[in-house]
C-alpha cells in the first residue's frame, strides 16, 4: 500500500533529481529512497522515472503525480499555519456579547486589558438585547456574553456576573448633588428621564413610588440606555436611575452618583455555551471582566461618597 514515506521520496527525488540529494532531505539512505521509489512504481502500475547513469530522467506520469502531490502539500502547510496560528491565539477573534450598560466603556476597558496582554489577540465585540447575546452565545457565534438575569438562559451556560444597585444620577450643580442619599420624596417635582413602560426596571421604580407615595410623577424622557440617562442628566435635561457599570464612563464630566434610599438590584449574568470549552483567550477575556468589574465598582463607589 502507497503509504507518506513514498510520497516523501518522491517528492524529494523530483525536487532534487537526484539520489543523494534526495536523501538528505528526508533523512534517509540512498538504498532507502531507491527502494521506496520502486515499491511506489511497483504499487502504482506506473513508471515514474528513466534511470540513467547520470541521473533519473522523471516521466510524463511523474510530472503529473508531482503536480497533485505539491498541491497536497500546499494543503498541508496551510494545516501547519492554521494550527501555529492556533497557538498564537491568532486563528480567529473572540466573540463577546454585552447588554448595552455593559457594551460601551466597560467593553472598551476590557478589550484594552485584553490586548495588553496579547497585543496579537482579534476580538469581536457585539451590543444588543440579552435575548440577541444569549441566542448568539446558544448558536456558537459569541463566545462568551453578558445578559440581565431576566433572560432565558436555557439554552446556555450561565453564572452570577454582577449583582449592583442602581444609583441616581444627578447633575453636578443641583441641590440634590449636596446629598449623600436620594430619598423618594426628593424625586417630587424633579424632571424623571425614565426607562421605556416595558422595561422591567421602570417597573421596579413605579412600584416603589407608588408605595412611598411619589407615583404621581410623570417621566419627562424616556430612553432604554443606562449611558443616554447620564448624557441628558449632564445636559441639564432631569435626573435618574443609571446602571454603575455605564455611569462609570461620565465620572467627572458634569453629573454626581448619589445612592437612592432603598435597594434596587440589577443582576447580570455571564453566559458561555454548553458543552464547548472556551479558547484560552476567551477564558483570559472572562477574568479579565471579572478584574473590569472589582475596577468599576470601586470607583463608583468612591464617587458615591464625593
Amino acid at each position: 500500500m502507497i503509504d507518506f514515506r513514498h510520497i516523501d521520496a518522491f517528492r524529494a527525488v523530483m525536487k532534487s533529481e537526484n539520489m543523494i540529494q534526495a536523501a538528505r532531505m528526508i533523512g534517509a539512505s540512498q538504498p532507502g529512497i531507491s527502494r521506496l521509489i520502486a515499491d511506489l512504481e511497483r504499487l502504482s502500475g506506473v513508471k515514474l522515472f528513466d534511470r540513467t547513469r547520470a541521473k533519473l530522467n522523471p516521466t510524463p506520469e511523474a510530472y503529473a503525480l508531482f503536480d497533485e502531490v505539491e498541491r497536497r502539500y500546499a494543503g498541508l502547510n496551510a494545516i501547519r499555519e492554521f494550527a501555529q496560528s492556533l497557538r498564537e491565539h491568532a486563528s480567529s477573534p473572540v466573540r463577546f456579547g454585552t447588554v448595552m450598560s455593559f457594551g460601551i466603556g466597560f467593553a472598551g476597558r476590557a478589550i484594552a486589558a485584553l490586548k495588553v496582554a496579547q497585543p496579537q489577540a482579534r476580538i469581536s465585540h457585539l451590543t444588543g438585547s440579552s435575548a440577541l447575546i444569549a441566542a448568539q452565545v446558544a448558536a456558537r457565534t459569541c463566545d462568551i456574553g453578558l445578559v440581565t438575569d431576566n433572560a432565558d438562559v436555557s439554552t446556555v451556560s450561565s453564572s452570577m456576573f454582577a449583582v449592583m444597585d442602581l444609583v441616581c444620577a444627578v447633575p453636578s450643580d443641583s441641590a440634590l448633588a449636596r446629598s449623600r442619599t436620594i430619598t423618594a420624596k426628593m424625586l417630587m417635582g424633579q424632571n424623571i428621564i425614565a426607562y421605556p413602560r416595558e422595561d422591567m426596571i421602570r417597573w421596579g421604580l413605579a412600584s416603589l413610588l407608588e408605595e412611598v407615595g411619589a407615583g404621581h410623577q410623570v417621566a419627562s424622557v424616556e430612553t432604554p440606555y443606562s449611558a443616554s440617562i447620564c448624557a441628558f442628566v449632564r445636559e441639564g435635561i432631569g435626573i435618574g436611575f443609571v446602571h454603575p457599570a455605564a455611569a462609570y464612563d461620565f465620572l467627572g464630566s458634569g453629573i454626581a452618583l448619589r445612592r437612592f434610599e432603598r435597594s434596587l438590584p440589577v443582576r447580570t449574568l455571564l453566559i458561555k455555551g454548553i458543552g464547548t470549552p472556551l479558547s484560552a483567550t476567551a477564558d483570559q477575556l472572562g477574568g479579565i471582566l471579572a478584574e473590569t468589574l472589582k475596577s468599576t465598582e470601586k470607583a463608583v463607589s468612591k464617587a458615591l461618597m464625593q
